[in-house]
């Protein structure tokens, strides 16, 4: 732990055998380590040590800590993406996949609280969703408008949050006062933090990319799968809604034909 602390940032590169030598330990107390601290193993205590100490840094901060790589922007941007989803490949709950799936299928409402970039993966799942025959509606806005929105949610409803990179106090705020109504909290994060903590269940995706611009690779291809999880839990209705959406867009022309 001497050696983490010391230098988080470093030590979050290093291999368990490396970080073992460093600490003049061996690897099993490195896992046993990482375990007693609730993780699964090194590789994600390793992830969320970098998570956190990549939300200290600003966004000029976030430039300066990723040089130019030799191969070029475009190939290490396309690699840090498929390093993240193989990390997601490796290590999601399919189980907990299934149960944010059906957390949703059993709300009246859904809630999603994105910003930014970060509404990306909130967009995808709400306007799918709506095509499942969902009511799950992505709030952009803040203050009195989310206000009006999130007094909305009852019990058994869904408030979900997509919060990547620095966590929003105001976020957190509003998820409490959504839990407190009854609703249930799903978290879409890349750490550990107060939200998380608050969730019903966390789903934790790396988001680490070049640049200074953090990669929702990994959130969108969590949503992917929660929304595949989602249309078999009540096929009939999914067929039922897919097939009066195509009926709609056939009405109103929205589709070319091939």
């Amino acid at each position: 732990m001497a050696t983490i602390k010391g230098d988080p940032a470093a030590a979050s590169y290093l291999s368990a055998q490396k970080l073992a030598d460093r600490s003049s330990v061996n690897v099993a107390t490195v896992v046993r380590t990482a375990q007693f601290l609730g993780f699964s193993g090194w590789p994600a205590m390793k992830s969320e040590l970098r998570h956190r100490y990549l939300a200290t840094m600003t966004s000029e901060g976030l430039l300066a800590e990723h040089s130019a790589p030799a191969a070029g922007l475009t190939q290490a941007t396309i690699a840090a993406d498929v390093r993240n989803l193989t990390v997601i490949a490796r290590t999601i709950d399919s189980e907990q996949v299934k149960r944010v799936a059906g957390i949703i299928a059993a709300a009246r409402r859904t809630a999603i609280v994105a910003s930014g970039s970060y509404a990306a993966p909130g967009i995808q799942l709400s306007h799918m969703g709506q095509t499942m025959g969902h009511d799950i509606e992505l709030l952009t806005s803040s203050g009195t408008s989310l206000v009006n929105r999130i007094k909305l949610l009852g019990a058994g409803d869904c408030f979900l949050a997509c919060n990547l990179w620095r966590s929003s106090r105001f976020v957190f705020s509003v998820a409490e006062i959504a839990k407190a109504r009854g609703a249930r909290i799903v978290v879409l994060a890349d750490r550990r933090s107060a939200l998380s903590d608050l969730a019903d269940e966390a789903l934790i995706v790396p988001s680490e990319g070049v640049s200074f611009v953090p990669s929702i690779v990994g959130a969108v291809s969590v949503v992917q799968a929660i929304l595949a999880e989602l249309a078999t839990i009540n096929p009939e209705q999914t067929t039922a809604a897919l097939r009066d959406v195509e009926a709609l867009w056939a009405a109103l022309d929205l589709v070319e034909p091939v």
